[in-house]
């Protein structure tokens, strides 16, 4: 793949990603949406757009070859399960969330994960890189606290929840050689598990059924379930082994200032002074990480 198609394509990765924040805070606050609601129809609509794209590959591609992985395939599960933990745990977060520092939370903490990841699997952190995790350890702890503005404890550890089951999707996905027979499985499986729980929740509370069919929030669960979540899912997989974890996560620092920005223009939110100190403790951190070359 040429650079500028890797740029061009990460880019609109990256837009996609903090897109999801928005349509997620956009249907839970304007349009008063079910969380639970609003990440059914998000992976449902995922699967199917994924199922289908892999049914218009050539004949000759191995992937189609394939088709899903089977049900009884461990791999299939995991995928499913750290994919439903994730989108799960993003919904329930943003009913108290601000876009942006949902974002913040969310993908800070994935790159911690995953750069700690990366790093224990080789060489001992240098004294840059100590400095650097601490300080966006730091970063993370701040806006978690009370009064930081726009964030909750509670809501803030859901995110932390999610971010946990994204770093290890990633994880699960670093390097494969089929990425859209993993990504298509993922959302087939967690599809499955995340409607077994709505109709136990159906069966014994009072959550309703109704879904709102060809609603605003319904078309915004499904845009993001199948464009931002599946597809954007999908060429993430793929562009992955083209440029590491490390240049991944110093990449995904855009992704939150994407989400403020797209929270203050289009739902008038705004971050405290606090909460922006926090946010720039993190970047500075993940930044002294990743600038480090004594490795």
């Amino acid at each position: 793949m040429k650079t500028s198609s890797t740029i061009a394509l990460v880019s609109l990765i990256l837009l996609a990603f903090a897109a999801n924040s928005l349509l997620c805070r956009w249907a839970l606050l304007v349009f008063d949406y079910s969380p639970f609601t609003f990440t059914l129809v998000r992976l449902a609509s995922g699967a199917v757009t994924l199922v289908m794209l892999l049914g218009f590959l050539p004949r000759e591609t191995n992937e189609k070859k394939l088709g899903l992985l089977p049900l009884s395939s461990l791999r299939f599960w995991l995928l499913g399960l750290s994919l439903f933990i994730y989108a799960l745990m993003f919904s329930l977060a943003y009913v108290k969330l601000d876009t942006g520092i949902g974002a913040f939370i969310l993908f800070s903490c994935v790159q911690l994960t995953l750069l700690m990841q990366s790093r224990f699997t080789g060489s001992r952190f240098s004294k840059q890189q100590l400095i650097g995790s601490v300080l966006a350890t730091s970063g993370l702890a701040l806006l978690l606290l009370p009064g930081s503005g726009g964030s909750d404890l509670f809501y803030g550890l859901l995110m932390l929840c999610a971010a946990l089951a994204w770093a290890g999707f990633v994880l699960l996905g670093k390097g494969s050689d089929k990425p859209l027979v993993d990504v298509s499985s993922a959302f087939v499986s967690a599809t499955i598990l995340m409607l077994s729980l709505f109709i136990v929740l159906v069966t014994n509370t009072e959550l309703s059924l109704d879904v709102a069919w060809f609603s605003p929030a319904f078309l915004i669960a499904v845009l993001s379930g199948s464009v931002m979540s599946g597809i954007a899912y999908f060429l993430w997989y793929r562009v992955l082994p083209i440029i590491g974890i490390e240049r991944a996560a110093q990449l995904q620092l855009l992704v939150p200032v994407f989400a403020v920005i797209m929270g203050a223009q289009l739902l008038g939110e705004s971050m405290s002074a606090l909460s922006w100190i926090g946010c720039g403790i993190i970047i500075t951190g993940v930044w002294l990480f990743l600038t480090d070359n004594k490795t």
